[in-house]
């Protein structure tokens, strides 16, 4: 059997990655970034790991390249990462574990595969219906309140990537942590700052505090709240893929 867990930046990796041990695979193009970690006692299967880059295009290019819609095709995709909230309910560093991911446009609405999305909430994980995909960032709160007439939470790339697998017949679930809530903006431009692969442009990020550095204790909070969600979802991770493996071999076929 084969899990394979999807994020879209190394950063949202990084803390599951250290308490494992993944292995860089070797680049088939410059989008699919791949890793792979061998079975253990605790999880006797293989878990790779693909970063998409933010967002949609980013996603489909990694998609494109990927062998793991080849050779190396999952049994089992899990869509994880951070996440924005768009409900007060939802609180910074949450997991959740959304029913349903899907576009504005409806161009990618996929389910959640139900016995793997109730074991994550069983294991500690919030039931939402709506994880809504969208291809920009929300930055702000205005924007959060108008999307939350369709779901509790916000991402860039969890519904096409849950959609391209659900073609070739790989369960999938969605499984992400609260990066910022509902009633806050996002200290930065993003947009300007990072690359699509999540890298920081280092005079883009200097250039937004020396124009507005009453947002360093909010650019130091969100750090702070990222790094937190990033721990979180890292062990929730390792909880969830050790816990459910006769589960998993129920709900996939090998």
């Amino acid at each position: 059997m084969r899990i394979l867990v999807t994020f879209a930046v190394e950063a949202e990796f990084a803390p599951w990655r250290r308490l494992r041990k993944f292995k860089k695979l070797d680049s088939r193009g410059k989008n699919a970034i791949e890793f792979s970690s061998t079975a253990t006692a605790e999880t006797p299967f293989e878990i790779t790991v693909l970063l998409t880059g933010i967002g949609e295009n980013s996603a489909l290019g990694a998609l494109t390249e990927t062998r793991f819609l080849t050779t190396d095709r999952p049994d089992l995709l899990i869509s994880s990462g951070f996440a924005g909230a768009l409900k007060p309910e939802l609180a910074a560093g949450e997991i959740i574990a959304p029913a349903k991911a899907r576009t504005l446009k409806n161009h990618a609405n996929v389910d959640s595969d139900l016995p793997l999305r109730e074991a994550a909430v069983r294991l500690g994980a919030s039931a939402i219906e709506n994880l809504i995909t969208v291809d920009r960032l929300v930055k702000t709160v205005e924007e959060k309140s108008r999307l939350a007439f369709f779901g509790e939470s916000v991402d860039m790339e969890s519904a096409i990537v849950m959609d391209r697998f659900a073609r070739e017949g790989v369960v999938a679930v969605a499984l992400r942590a609260i990066s910022d809530i509902s009633s806050e903006n996002l200290p930065l431009d993003f947009d300007r700052c990072l690359t699509p692969q999540g890298a920081i442009k280092p005079l883009n990020l200097l250039n937004q505090i020396v124009r507005g550095p009453q947002h360093l204790p909010e650019i130091i909070r969100f750090g702070r709240q990222s790094f937190s969600a990033g721990q979180s979802l890292a062990a929730f991770l390792d909880k969830f893929v050790a816990a459910v493996p006769s589960l998993l071999e129920r709900s996939v076929h090998v």
